[in-house]
């Protein structure tokens, strides 16, 4: 279980040179289809630090057409993590740990900034927690020594929907936000093995409905597919409900970006939610950290009568890209 300390370093041997503490924040404004990421990747026992915000407005196709990258590799380490700013200009406080924070940013040149405030919507889910993640001992017993699945997640991770309100000033123009979205927090050894395959997926629609998935990727015939999901929840009024079954589909790509989604899970009470997403923002993320390429989309969902949004990341390490669609790897 997920506890207030939990925003804060973790105990670690200082010879753990690659000890990892991440913390991200998801937002969106869907009146002007602008998709939002903020990531902070410290290394503690380096002293260093990966800054990466990144702002997109519509389908972005290539990385010169993102309307804001800001990603610096040699960020000098907060010293509490749970109250910092860093040199890039972006600034992480928890409010109310482990559930509220305030996450603040300001360019150095003056091409964006933001103010928002994280009002977590319940008690983060603690994905090694067998009490609130009903697919320990089945997700985790497919393929244990798949690489795919990397070091990111499989230490401590907490995952956690918020509702996000403040304000976007992006190249001159001014925007309100007011979406409901994601954070998370990971912590543990993490080598950054650039044969990672795995989805990310935050959806959320309000206070009284949200939904979480990771699922590993594989790329087949130049196609990519999602494999069944490795954990997840859904949030309901308040109350969350581990995910024991889960499958994605993407009908349409442009190029590597996911366009249009299909998901289909069931949850720990045998309820099954299908959720359908078409993209209105999205865009190439090759920055926030050099091992990986992220393919990141803003979907507009559809589910029982009702509209929400949501970012789904396809994460992908750079040496699986290249043993599955690299000239080497295709033409033999």
């Amino acid at each position: 279980m997920i506890e207030a300390a939990d925003v804060r370093y973790h105990e670690r041997d200082p010879s753990i040179r690659t000890w990892v503490e991440t913390m991200p924040i998801l937002f969106n404004i869907p009146e002007h289809s602008i998709a939002g990421i903020a990531y902070v990747l410290t290394r503690p026992n380096l002293g260093a630090a990966i800054s990466s915000v990144v702002i997109a407005q519509g389908i972005c196709r290539h990385p010169y057409e993102i309307d804001f990258v800001d990603s610096q590799m040699h960020v000098a380490a907060p010293e509490d993590l749970s109250d910092f700013t860093l040199s890039s200009g972006l600034s992480v406080k928890a409010i109310n740990p482990p559930r509220d924070f305030h996450f603040r940013y300001e360019h150095e040149l003056g091409n964006c900034s933001f103010d928002l405030h994280f009002k977590g919507l319940h008690h983060p889910f603690d994905i090694h927690d067998a009490k609130e993640n009903g697919m320990i001992g089945v997700s985790d017993t497919r393929a244990p020594t798949d690489p795919r699945f990397g070091d990111p997640w499989k230490n401590g991770h907490f995952e956690l929907k918020g509702h996000v309100t403040g304000e976007l000033v992006l190249r001159g123009k001014t925007y309100k936000v007011d979406c409901y979205d994601g954070t998370d927090h990971t912590w543990g050894p993490r080598s950054e093995v650039s044969a990672r395959a795995e989805a990310y997926l935050s959806v959320a629609f309000d206070e009284s409905f949200g939904l979480q998935l990771s699922l590993p990727l594989s790329i087949s015939k130049g196609q990519v597919i999602y494999d069944p999901a490795r954990f997840g929840f859904v949030l309901e009024n308040g109350e969350i409900f581990s995910i024991v079954e889960a499958s994605v589909e993407t009908p349409t790509r442009i190029d590597m970006i996911p366009m249009s989604q299909i998901i289909r899970a069931v949850d720990s009470r045998g309820e099954v939610h299908e959720l359908y997403g078409t993209a209105i923002a999205a865009y190439p993320h090759t920055t926030f950290n050099p091992a990986y390429a992220m393919f990141q989309t803003l979907y507009r969902y559809e589910y029982r009568g009702r509209v929400g949004y949501g970012q789904t990341g396809d994460i992908f390490g750079t040496d699986y890209l290249s043993d599955t669609l690299s000239r080497h790897a295709t033409q033999g």
